[in-house]
Parts: C-alpha cells; sequence; structure tokens
C-alpha cells in the first residue's frame, strides 16, 4: 500500500514567489529597452514629431499659474416657500491639490539625458532587487532557504532598498527640478524638492529580517555538528 506524500507548502510558495520575481524583472527589462528606444531616447518606436515623443512631467502649479475651476459641478436648488432644497445628488466641491502636465516638445539633449535616467533608474532597481529574491525563492523551492547564501542575499536585498531606493527618489526630485527649471514653463510650477524615508524604513526591516536569518542559520548549523 503506497501512501501520498504530502505537498511541502514552502515549496510552493517559493515556485511563487521565483515566478512573480521572474515577471517583474522582465517587465522591468521591456519597460528599460522601450525607454532607451523610444521618442526620447533613440527615436527608433515613436516618431519624432508624434504625442508619444513628447517628453511630459507632471507637476503643482505655482501661484502665478491661476486656475479658475468655477463651478463645475453647480447644486440644483428648488426653492419652495422661501426655502431652499438641494434636489439630487450631494453638493460636492472640487478644488486643490491640482497637478498639471507640461509637455517639452523640442527638449535639450541635457533634459534628455536626465529624463532618460529619471525613467531608466526605477526600473532598474526593479531588476536589481528582484533577482536576488528570485535565486532565494529558488532556493527555497529546492528545499533548502536557511543558507548562508541566501543571508547575504537577503542583507544585499537591504542595501538595494536603502541605497538604490534612497538613489531614485534623489533622482526623481533632481531630475524634475533641473528639467522643468530650465524650461519656458519654470515660472508656472511651484518646483519643490522632496525626498521619501520609505526607502530606509524597508531597507531596515529587511536588515532585521537577514539578522534573524543569520541566527537561523547558525542554529542550523549547530544542529548539523551535533548529528
Amino acid at each position: 500500500m503506497h501512501h501520498a506524500v504530502p505537498k511541502d507548502p514552502t515549496r510552493s510558495y517559493g515556485r511563487a514567489v521565483e515566478v512573480f520575481a521572474t515577471i517583474a524583472m522582465v517587465l522591468a527589462a521591456i519597460g528599460i529597452i522601450a525607454t532607451l528606444i523610444g521618442g526620447n531616447g533613440l527615436r527608433i518606436t515613436d516618431r519624432p514629431d508624434g504625442d508619444a515623443a513628447m517628453m511630459t512631467i507632471d507637476g503643482r502649479p505655482s501661484d502665478e499659474f491661476v486656475i479658475d475651476l468655477g463651478d463645475p459641478l453647480p447644486a440644483v436648488i428648488d426653492e419652495d416657500d422661501g426655502a431652499a432644497k438641494v434636489l439630487g445628488q450631494a453638493v460636492v466641491t472640487v478644488g486643490e491639490p491640482l497637478t498639471v502636465t507640461a509637455s517639452l516638445l523640442d527638449p535639450t539633449p541635457t533634459q534628455r539625458v536626465i529624463w532618460l535616467i529619471w525613467q531608466v533608474s526605477g526600473l532598474l532597481l526593479v531588476v536589481l532587487i528582484s533577482w536576488p529574491i528570485r535565486q532565494m525563492a529558488r532556493s527555497t523551492r529546492d528545499g533548502d532557504p536557511f543558507t548562508a547564501r541566501n543571508e547575504r542575499r537577503l542583507w544585499t536585498i537591504s542595501g538595494l532598498v536603502i541605497v538604490g531606493g534612497t538613489l531614485v527618489n534623489v533622482i526623481n526630485g533632481s531630475a524634475r527640478t533641473i528639467i522643468l527649471g530650465r524650461s519656458a514653463a519654470a515660472d508656472l510650477f511651484a518646483i519643490e524638492f522632496e525626498i521619501s524615508f520609505l526607502p530606509i524604513f524597508i531597507g531596515l526591516v529587511i536588515a532585521a529580517l537577514a539578522s534573524i536569518w543569520r541566527t537561523g542559520v547558525s542554529m542550523r548549523t549547530e544542529l548539523d555538528a551535533t548529528i
């Protein structure tokens, strides 16, 4: 009589993570290639005069950029015996914050290079982080996740998230500031440099996980030594 061997759910999870990491790498690589050969790169896939070739940047309008929304959603009021009644749906007001888009029809070579670095940096970081995650998932699928190699991979991921994520934030803020600041629409945008500390927080959490992983690796090594 043969007994069915139960499947290890850990291996299934590892396989799923490996697939998702692979998909993320492929999509990010496609995004990098499409950006480089697009209208603001080598101009292979987009026509120079096409809408897809325009360099567009979103931003918050300055105080000098006056936008009057008027009353886009007027209330329908019925006056009955001097009492005003609002008919239909509840009154909705539309206002700030507003975002406007600037389209640079003929960017300079410097603006083009800055824009490409800006657009590619985040996708490149996705590729760099997805690779060690994929390798860790594969080792989990093979049934041997608690290894010193995976610990080093966790430290690598932590460093990439902290350093790479912060660098991408700096590039995003700097690129928007430089491109808009040197454009004809500089006075119409509130050019502000912002940076997020979220990558540092996430990286520290991964570093804590790497420390716990090191403990697991040490305990496993000691257990193998006593057997």
